[in-house]
């Protein structure tokens, strides 16, 4: 379901871009995805959780990672980017995954690892120069854009291993809530900035307004909500694996709401990248030492 939402995201995305700039749809969606979290907060009857400072220092770390860079990342990347595009660099984030996971955890890189990656990186370069809705080498901004793009899957690498001892102490929607709030809140002095912005987006017709509730309800605050129901039972390494589906989801959406065709390229390419992160995940995993985390018991009558 995660996959669908965030599939459809690069769509409704696009289409915000098309009548407002990055920083509007940077603030539309982070301060957006703050206030519905605080109402639900506010609905669970438990706004505040008491933790330590440990705790909340990694709380706001991974809403920097989580939700400042990685929303900074797919706006302006986007921005040069068709929809389909878009969603087939996320595809990486298992490859960031087993490359943080090495050098954090100490999981070694085998040569089937190694190879996924290299074949990942070869439909990449696939899909960089054969893959644009002209079939033609991409131009600078482009290029530019899929650079600024790759560091959203980092980012999100990051904030799936640092969150999940989190999942062990405090319910799933708390971290979610807790994460976005602490990275949502320098967008909201980005009115104060842009000049403009206000009037931009109160000027969106009823299909922006739409999309800007996809990208902040539904693909932001529900799908954050299931991300961390499911990390809190499957491995970061297992939910990396369900990356795999967006772009599929991504293409369709862009079809049938864009009109983007996808090229054969495009496709060829999109295929390469998956077969190189599912051999890169799929390789034997080696025991390894247990991270050095700090977990406390889950607080008695605390419940998701």
């Amino acid at each position: 379901m995660v996959a669908g939402l965030w599939g459809g995201n690069f769509a409704a995305m696009r289409s915000l871009l098309d009548e407002l700039r990055p920083l509007d749809v940077v603030f539309v969606r982070g301060a957006g995805a703050a206030f519905f979290f605080a109402l639900v907060l506010l609905a669970t009857g438990r706004p505040r959780l008491a933790m330590p400072r440990r705790d909340a220092v990694r709380l706001v770390l991974i809403g920097v990672l989580g939700v400042t860079i990685l929303n900074l990342a797919v706006v302006y990347g986007q921005a040069r980017l068709t929809a389909a595009l878009s969603s087939l660099i996320v595809t990486s984030n298992p490859i960031h995954t087993a490359v943080i996971s090495r050098f954090l955890l100490g999981e070694p890189l085998g040569r089937r690892k190694l190879a996924g990656i290299g074949l990942a990186f070869a439909g990449l370069v696939v899909v960089l120069l054969f893959g644009s809705a002209e079939a033609a080498a991409l131009g600078a901004r482009e290029l530019a854009g899929v650079g600024i793009l790759a560091i959203a899957p980092f980012a999100w690498a990051f904030y799936t291993v640092l969150s999940k001892p989190l999942l062990a102490v405090y319910p799933s929607v708390h971290v979610a809530a807790y994460t976005t709030i602490a990275g949502a809140l320098p967008f909201f002095a980005l009115p104060l900035t842009g000049e403009g912005m206000i009037g931009r987006i109160g000027a969106l017709d009823a299909r922006g307004w739409l999309a800007a509730l996809f990208v902040t309800l539904v693909s932001f605050v529900l799908a954050y909500i299931l991300w961390y129901r499911a990390l809190r039972v499957l491995s970061p390494s297992q939910t990396a694996v369900y990356i795999y589906l967006v772009p599929v989801f991504g293409l369709l959406f862009a079809w049938l709401l864009l009109g983007e065709r996808p090229t054969p390229f495009l496709l060829l390419g999109g295929a390469t990248i998956l077969a190189g992160v599912i051999l890169t995940n799929s390789a034997p995993r080696e025991p390894t030492a247990a991270p050095a985390v700090a977990v406390q018991p889950r607080a008695a009558g605390v419940v998701d």
